[in-house]
């Protein structure tokens, strides 16, 4: 995709020693991956690269408010993220797989493309459990429709329990 180009690193230019990257991440960067965790987002990235001789030290530090869904009533909620993450590129004669944190390049190469470690950095940034409460705004309350709806389902499933086996139920008044 040429969109992703602008992510790319073309790191034969650089001189040994520190260079700086700046990124302004916004909507367009978030559609270009498939099923996205993130709706819309606003992060800026700083990238630090430390280059040696054979090998490149990446440091990204982010911060910013990335919109996705609240996982209790499903509105869109503003979380903010922030962080300092950092991988290793080694060139290596004959590149081995990389582990996520080192990434082991030919000889030949030319430029690395960091997309995917923000992309990465900005989601694993995101709280796992997700709710209007920790909305950056902090006022915002969840859907009372949907939790109307939630708690109403809730009914029926507890209406809906089946009997248990007779001889089943003796077993419970077993004690140690």
């Amino acid at each position: 995709m040429d969109s992703l180009k602008e992510y790319n690193i073309d790191f034969v230019k650089l001189k040994l020693g520190q260079h700086a990257f700046n990124f302004k991440i916004d909507n367009s960067f978030f559609k270009l991956k498939e099923n996205s965790l993130v709706e819309q987002g606003d992060v800026d990235v700083h990238l630090l690269i430390d280059k040696k001789e054979r090998l490149m030290n990446f440091t990204f530090t982010f911060e910013g408010i990335v919109e996705t869904e609240c996982n209790r009533c499903l509105d869109s909620i503003k979380i903010p993220v922030s962080g300092k993450e950092s991988i290793v590129i080694k060139i290596t004669e004959e590149p081995k797989e990389s582990d996520g944190e080192i990434f082991y390049i030919g000889p030949h190469e030319i430029s690395f493309n960091v997309y995917d470690q923000i992309y990465e950095f900005i989601c694993t940034s995101i709280p796992m459990s997700t709710t209007c409460l920790d909305n950056a705004d902090g006022e915002k309350q969840c859907n009372p429709d949907m939790l109307k709806f939630l708690s109403e389902s809730d009914e029926e499933e507890t209406d809906l329990e089946t009997p248990t086996d007779p001889r089943w139920d003796k077993l419970k008044n077993i004690k140690e």
